[in-house]
């Protein structure tokens, strides 16, 4: 009985008798060979006695996954939401709070059409799927996993340990990787986007660090120390996301058949003019932020040590 396509991919042992005549051999012999060459077929042949063993094993290197799981710990005002979208619009398995591969085309490709009707960009419907969903459709289909965490609105930063730590998702162990970004530049950007100010003029400094803390978006929810206690955690350079990194990750992900481009970002923040920042034209004020932040925020005490160290992910590393 002819043998299936599946059948083939599968270990399965032919036993040839040595009587059979040398041409007979060589007929089989080549058509196993073609059937190699076709399906990416690895074929090792043992001689037992009187019968030729011929041992199928194939694996698909375009369909594999990576041998671990990949995490990106999305820090708010870091360019995460537009990452996640290219990620999942260039690469296959990519699952995200700011969009799927599955669907990402299609996604775009309404974007696309907003853009040309001049309507807003948004992170909406398909391109913001929140955490309980992603929950329920699970993580077993992914290799990349972006997530935006909030404390008192879905989880913390607990979600990455209690759901992957230790390698507890199917004996897979997680990589994560944290964007990194200067110190008052991220400040400044969880500023505008909370519409607060920095209180240059404060008489104190306990009201100057006030109104940073007014600032701070979920920076001290999304990341803690304890992750290194569950997981490998490398840092890679804001600036060079969709650069350097994109072309680092294009080495593990598996490249999606079609792609929407141009990709068109979600816009998430107004843009901020730093003439009208205080911060920028008062020194005293700036170092004494800068000091504050790295004293007292456990994701820019982490960034200023892994970067540069042997953690950070770039291309060649």
């Amino acid at each position: 009985m002819k043998k299936s396509r599946r059948q083939l991919s599968s270990k399965s042992t032919h036993r040839i008798p040595w009587g059979v005549k040398i041409p007979v051999l060589l007929s089989v012999a080549s058509s196993l060979l073609a059937v190699v060459v076709h399906h990416n077929i690895r074929i090792s042949l043992d001689l037992k006695g009187t019968h030729i063993d011929a041992v199928f094993a194939t694996k698909d290197a375009a369909t594999s996954h990576p041998p671990i799981l990949y995490g990106h710990v999305h820090m708010a005002k870091t360019g995460g939401t537009s990452l996640n979208g290219i990620l999942a619009n260039t690469f296959e398995r990519v699952c995200g709070h700011k969009g799927y591969s599955y669907d990402a085309f299609q996604d775009n490709e309404r974007a696309k059409i907003k853009l040309k009707k001049g309507q807003a960009i948004k992170p909406q419907g398909r391109s913001r799927v929140g955490l309980k969903s992603m929950k329920e459709i699970g993580f077993e289909e992914c290799d990349y996993v972006s997530v935006e965490t909030r404390k008192g609105v879905e989880t913390d930063w607990t979600f990455w340990r209690d759901t992957f730590g230790d390698g507890k998702f199917h004996g897979l162990k997680m990589e994560l990787h944290v964007p990194c970004r200067d110190r008052l530049d991220h400040l400044m950007s969880q500023c505008n986007y909370k519409h607060q100010k920095i209180a240059c003029d404060a008489e104190t400094d306990e009201e100057l660090f006030e109104s940073v803390k007014k600032c701070f978006t979920y920076v001290l929810q999304r990341y803690d120390e304890k992750l290194q206690n569950h997981f490998d955690v490398k840092c890679f350079d804001f600036k060079k996301q969709f650069t350097d990194y994109l072309k680092y990750m294009s080495g593990i992900l598996q490249k999606r058949r079609f792609q929407s481009i141009p990709y068109v970002k979600r816009e998430t923040n107004s843009p901020h003019n730093q003439t009208n920042e205080c911060i920028w034209g008062n020194a005293t004020v700036s170092e004494k932020v800068e000091k504050y932040l790295l004293e007292t925020v456990p994701y820019y005490q982490f960034c200023d040590k892994c970067m540069g160290s042997d953690n950070e992910i770039f291309v060649g590393s």
